[in-house]
């Protein structure tokens, strides 16, 4: 690791001064779970460090009966996990924080960071494409928001700009008649997720029918992504054992697996249809439907 000129700016707007003015020399330090193995492996050698430790307002986590839950990109991912506002309002996401690594990661981790750097396998990505979240980005040329399916790339790679800061994510409320489910396979609790499958639907009150349907997955390709076939297919039916099958073989084929240490493309393609069936069925139970 080579040495480094190191920035703790107090502000959002003081941030993306240095930001703008070192442009590619510069990375920003959030939990640094992600960058400094990367700037000790010499994967990255930034000359200037912009650390965000004492920035107050990206450490914030606010609710809003019509915005929902605004959450800062210093808020840790234990913080998540343990937050009695985020358990309430959106336990999915505190469930699916609780699934992060070690609870060393998690302590140190932020949610900014884990969606800035987006690693192989990272478990909020599928979770926030499901809840339909977006986030936050800001710079001296002004303010964005990107919705979270679209915020991932390619390979470690996201919208994100050099000069521009991820500052928060705002996850809008879920509509009544709505449940959400994550589920991770993956070869030990600690790894990164084979297979992460975030589901979320609204079902009808009257039909019985799924009204709205979003599925989130990470873990499986390059970016994580939105399962917009395996979508149409349970969107407006009351799925069944056959809607189930017919949605796993079109979420099989949407995704481009990969293959790695932890697991070949082929087997990461058979378990995408497993585990989004299984987080089906498991809404189809808390919607007390009958399970096919």
């Amino acid at each position: 690791m080579r040495g480094f000129e190191y920035f703790e700016p107090k502000t959002v707007d003081e941030a993306a001064e240095v930001l703008a003015s070192r442009g590619e020399d510069a990375k920003v330090l959030a939990g640094g779970q992600a960058l400094l193995p990367m700037m000790s492996a010499r994967l990255v050698n930034p000359r200037f460090l912009v650390g965000l430790s004492a920035v107050p307002e990206l450490k914030r986590i606010d609710w809003d009966d019509q915005q929902g839950l605004r959450l800062g990109a210093m808020v840790t991912q234990r913080t998540i996990e343990h937050s009695a506002l985020i358990r309430e309002k959106c336990p999915v996401l505190a469930d699916t924080a609780s699934r992060i690594a070690s609870s060393h990661v998690r302590n140190m981790g932020t949610i900014g960071g884990n969606l800035a750097h987006n690693l192989v396998g990272s478990d909020p990505p599928a979770t926030l494409i499901a809840l339909g979240a977006e986030i936050g980005a800001s710079s001296t040329r002004g303010k964005r928001t990107i919705p979270a399916s679209e915020f991932f790339t390619g390979f470690m790679e996201t919208v994100l700009q050099p000069d521009e800061l991820l500052t928060g994510v705002r996850i809008p409320p879920l509509a009544p008649g709505g449940a959400v489910v994550y589920l991770k396979h993956t070869v030990r609790a600690v790894d990164p997720a084979l297979v992460g499958i975030a589901l979320l639907a609204v079902r009808n009150a009257h039909s019985g029918s799924w009204s709205e349907v979003r599925i989130g997955v990470s873990g499986v390709s390059e970016a994580p992504l939105r399962l917009r076939s395996a979508e149409d297919v349970l969107r407006g039916r009351q799925p069944d054992d056959a809607t189930i099958k017919e949605a796993a073989k079109l979420a099989m084929d949407e995704v481009d697996p990969m293959t790695d240490a932890h697991g070949s493309a082929s087997y990461r393609r058979k378990m995408t249809g497993v585990i989004l069936g299984r987080a089906v069925r498991q809404l189809l139970m808390r919607f007390q439907m009958k399970v096919p």
